[in-house]
């Protein structure tokens, strides 16, 4: 699991079309942070810039377990992941074996990682994980899905998100108000396979993050509304997760887990009620 920041002087970011799941979210003022997640870390290519932790973080721990690469976080959060023993790995981790810096961007949107550091910190400190990921698949036909070739909405006041689909790549192109949020690796926009939104409130988490601002924390738990977008299509789903130490399941409406295509999932918390266009 690696933090990415993902503000303006973050850009192009590095390495996300590798993942497996990406999270995204409310970290304050408007701004987005990611949660990466590699199920089989390898190669060379740079996964950047990695940023810090924050409460959502490790609720996800919790779901996926693994190990947590970062670059600092509020006191709060830090004791928690000490209290909770959580296997995190920070840029003075085994004497610097994880991290370095990319002397082409200015610090602190500079440190980044690579999938074999990821591998090689995963063998050292990665705790037993005994759950199993749903098999690829394609969602049920019944009942007939939506069309859905492009979907716009404001995962926060000042980030509006649009999706682009393409049959051709199978996958959804990523852009913003900014333009394309593009993949330094490929030059091209991020595309993911899958696309999720999660309704889920957020809140204060009672104490300010390193930059002062008021911390932010998830009400991850148990259930809720969701829409997935995938192939072109958008279905009605139910996020699940009333065992938080289980990777969060998407459940259609025949009331089973919803095998999704293999590919790049991209999930944004959303506020309750959040309008959805998708055409």
């Amino acid at each position: 699991m690696v933090q990415i920041e993902n503000s303006i002087l973050a850009r192009p970011l590095a390495g996300l079309q590798q993942a497996n799941i990406v999270y995204e979210y409310l970290a304050e003022g408007g701004i987005t942070r990611m949660t990466a997640i590699y199920f089989s870390p390898s190669g060379s290519q740079r996964i950047e810039p990695v940023r810090s932790a924050r409460p959502v973080t490790i609720r996800l721990w919790h779901s996926y377990h693994g190990v947590l690469f970062f670059s600092g976080a509020n006191t709060k959060v830090l004791q928690v992941i000490q209290a909770q023993q959580i296997p995190a790995l920070t840029e003075g981790s085994d004497g610097g074996a994880y991290f370095a810096r990319d002397s082409s961007r200015r610090a602190p949107h500079n440190l980044y990682t690579d999938g074999s550091r990821l591998a090689e910190g995963v063998s050292k400190h990665a705790p037993r994980v005994t759950y199993v990921l749903p098999s690829p698949g394609e969602p049920a036909a019944s009942p007939a899905p939506a069309v859905a070739n492009r979907v716009v909405f404001d995962q926060t006041s000042s980030h509006r998100v649009t999706y682009t689909y393409s049959a051709a790549d199978n996958a959804y192109a990523y852009s913003t108000a900014l333009g394309a949020l593009t993949d330094q690796d490929t030059g091209q926009p991020i595309k993911p396979v899958n696309v999720i939104l999660i309704q889920v409130a957020h809140h204060d988490a009672g104490f300010t993050d390193v930059n002062g601002a008021p911390a932010v924390d998830f009400d991850l738990q148990v259930t809720g509304p969701a829409d997935v977008f995938t192939r072109g299509h958008h279905y009605k789903a139910t996020w699940d997760l009333s065992n938080p130490e289980l990777p969060l399941k998407i459940v259609g409406a025949d009331s089973k887990v919803m095998p999704l295509p293999s590919g790049l999932t991209w999930v944004h918390l959303v506020d309750p009620g959040t309008a959805i266009t998708a055409s």
